[in-house]
């Protein structure tokens, strides 16, 4: 089986360039892989054990794209990394590997001409999506609801022919839908450090870690406050590591409520120096909400160190094991945010035992390997599926033509019906 993976690649920061990295590799045990990046560069020892390939959405080459059996396009919600994947996609209809259930961010920021943006929702969502998109425009409405309203998930999938997710409860809500061919599997961790034994400082202050990029549903504002609240806050110290959505807002913050001495900003850093902080943290925050429907790549990179966190009951993350995890309720977040410190000053053991299990669930569940036998397993599913798709395709979009003429409705279409279907099914399936 020869495959095209088309994917975001380091040093692009985002989760799903290394997630390539770790399941090329796997893949390229038991098919032929061609990654395509549409990234000016990419770090020069991928090419060692990758076949890498440039392209543009306006120049690439077709004739090499339809030698393999299969594009699989791995889709996020940054327009940055996947905005050319998803031009491309509807181009040549292939396997969508979603990492973000939620794309409303995706489609907003990709349309330079808002009217194109209106108009997808529209289309989606008639007027009553188009009303609330004005809204949004305007200044009304917010992301966040928008995305939990309309998703847009569909306009993302229109030309695919299946789907995989890593996120059970967004695999089962597309099965559903019964649009498309769709498959689940676990996200695999990408670390490299579960056979080390983590040995942690116990001595106050604690250390809590955040990284990632810390946009406007991580929670900042909450965590900040329930800092400040704790009468035994001197027992923390908070290190923030990524790039902030607003640096100077967040730095305001935390002048206001007096927590210089607590919280450190560290900005982007180096995968050792992260390595590092993890190693010698003693708790982490990974709130997320509204989630955009994403399986974390960070809680389970949290894991790979046995370390506690505190994570949001919502989406994928609600799902998480509760021994594995301490969950704050959405719209709770003060509450149970002084609630879990409290009770982490109280009781640290009990915290440590929730990322002793965390690790295990890791080592069980969350295999790389695993997960690349299932998108092998799954593509020659997609591809024996492929030809249905083709006619399917073909007979919706004959039908559609057929709307603008006027032809009588019985005898002759049943003919013509009869005719696109000889047609459809004599097409010979690739091998």
């Amino acid at each position: 089986m020869k495959i095209n993976w088309f994917s975001p690649l380091p040093p692009a920061k985002t989760e799903i360039g290394k997630y390539t990295c770790k399941i090329v590799p796997l893949l390229q045990e038991f098919v032929k892989v061609t990654v395509w990046t549409s990234q000016d560069s990419w770090q020069s020892e991928l090419n060692d054990y990758m076949s890498i390939r440039y392209y543009q959405p306006h120049n690439i080459s077709w004739y090499e794209i339809n030698q393999a059996d299969l594009n699989i396009y791995q889709l996020g919600n940054n327009h940055l990394f996947h905005g050319d994947i998803w031009q491309i996609s509807k181009k040549s209809p292939g396997l969508v590997i979603l990492h973000d259930y939620k794309l409303q961010d995706f489609f907003y920021m990709l349309s330079d001409d808002k009217k194109n943006y209106l108009n997808q929702v529209f289309k989606l969502y008639g007027e009553e999506g188009l009303e609330n998109a004005q809204k949004f425009l305007d200044g009304f409405v917010s992301m966040a609801t928008m995305a939990d309203k309309y998703p847009m998930t569909p306009l993302a999938l229109e030309s695919a022919i299946a789907l995989m997710t890593h996120n059970r409860e967004s695999y089962q809500q597309l099965s559903q839908e019964n649009h498309w061919m769709t498959g689940y599997t676990p996200l695999p961790y990408l670390a490299d450090n579960l056979g080390q034994i983590n040995r942690r400082k116990s001595q106050t202050p604690y250390q809590i870690i955040m990284f990632g990029f810390m946009g406007q549903n991580r929670c900042l504002n909450s965590v900040f406050k329930a800092l400040a609240m704790l009468p035994r806050r001197e027992q923390f110290r908070l290190h923030i590591y990524g790039e902030m959505w607003d640096e100077d807002y967040i730095f305001s913050q935390i002048q206001e409520l007096g927590l210089e001495n607590i919280i450190t900003l560290h900005g982007f850093v180096s995968d050792d120096e992260l390595h590092h902080a993890l190693n010698n943290a003693n708790l982490a925050i990974n709130l997320r909400y509204p989630s955009m429907g994403e399986a974390s790549a960070s809680q389970l990179h949290l894991w790979s160190y046995s370390l506690p966190s505190i994570a949001s009951q919502t989406e994928w993350y609600g799902s998480l094991d509760s021994n594995a995890v301490a969950f704050v309720r959405p719209n709770h977040e003060l509450e149970d945010l002084t609630h879990h410190l409290n009770d982490f000053l109280n009781n640290p053991e009990k915290f440590a035992l929730m990322g002793i299990e965390g690790k295990k669930i890791l080592e069980e569940n969350h295999q790389p390997k695993m997960c690349a036998e299932a998108i092998i397993n799954f593509a020659q599913q997609v591809m024996k599926y492929r030809p249905t798709h083709t006619i399917h395709s073909m007979a919706t979009r004959i039908g559609g033509e057929l709307n603008y003429f006027n032809l009588p409705s019985s005898t002759d279409l049943n003919r013509y019906g009869e005719i696109i279907d000889f047609m459809c099914t004599s097409i010979p399936e690739k091998k």
